[in-house]
């Protein structure tokens, strides 16, 4: 497998931590992530499946994939039965897997978008968030290496900006959390953070009566069910 891939993305960190009961895990200095968190746990699916993916050409294909949240990329089957990231994946619309659509956009990567045909359309990304500690010490989150390097998100974006996880992590120990961020589709296909801003400016002849709902019924833009219920809403609009 690469070398793993991480820049900052402080966008990303206004999603909330997903629940679960082994979460956080605690990784120590020099160990791999995928040698502490079990399989299941970073990645979408709890296996393999078959996906259709569409090309931003008009192509397609066939492949056996599965998302990654520790890289934040799709990892494939190759022809020799390896795991492999796709080349060029920034020439790929979307990655469709039946009953889960994952679509690729270009400032946000890989989110997992509401199949349905209305819009505003809700889409999540889940990822692993990985927290850097001093070195002998894991309790209490406390005494992070650099405040600077605290809000992580595996993703390429350049070898000019690049920076390789070994080197980042080699001496740390890591708290590893598993998040969630949420975004907002609108009819041209565009990805946008969930928040009010940007449904304002999805829908700006309603900015009015949106915010008044928001308020009315204390839309929290970091839960589902919240921006549930505010899609809902605006699609009656």
């Amino acid at each position: 497998m690469k070398a793993l891939i991480v820049t900052s993305l402080f966008f990303l960190f206004q999603g909330e931590i997903v629940g679960q009961s082994n979460w956080p895990y605690r990784v120590p200095a020099g160990v791999k992530v995928e040698s502490i968190v079990p399989f299941d746990e970073l990645y979408l699916f709890p296996a393999f499946r078959k996906c259709s993916i569409f090309y931003v050409d008009g192509n397609t294909s066939l492949a056996m994939a599965n998302y990654s949240l520790l890289y934040q990329k799709m990892v494939l089957i190759s022809v020799k039965k390896d795991t492999t990231f796709l080349k060029n994946d920034y020439l790929v619309q979307k990655y469709d897997f039946g009953d889960t659509v994952i679509l690729n956009d270009y400032k946000y990567g890989l989110v997992e978008v509401q199949k349905d045909s209305l819009f505003p359309k809700l889409a999540r990304k889940d990822f692993v968030h990985l927290i850097p500690v001093d070195e002998g010490t894991f309790d209490g989150y406390s005494n992070f290496v650099d405040p600077s390097t605290t809000n992580i998100v595996l993703r390429r974006v350049g070898n000019d900006t690049d920076r390789v996880l070994e080197d980042q992590f080699a001496r740390s120990n890591i708290i590893v959390e598993k998040k969630v961020a949420f975004f907002l589709i609108d009819r041209n296909h565009r990805v946008f953070p969930a928040s009010g801003k940007y449904i304002y400016r999805i829908l700006p002849r309603h900015k009015n009566t949106i915010r008044d709902f928001i308020k009315a019924e204390s839309i929290d833009f970091k839960s589902e069910a919240g921006l549930h219920k505010l899609l809902d809403f605006c699609r009656k609009l």
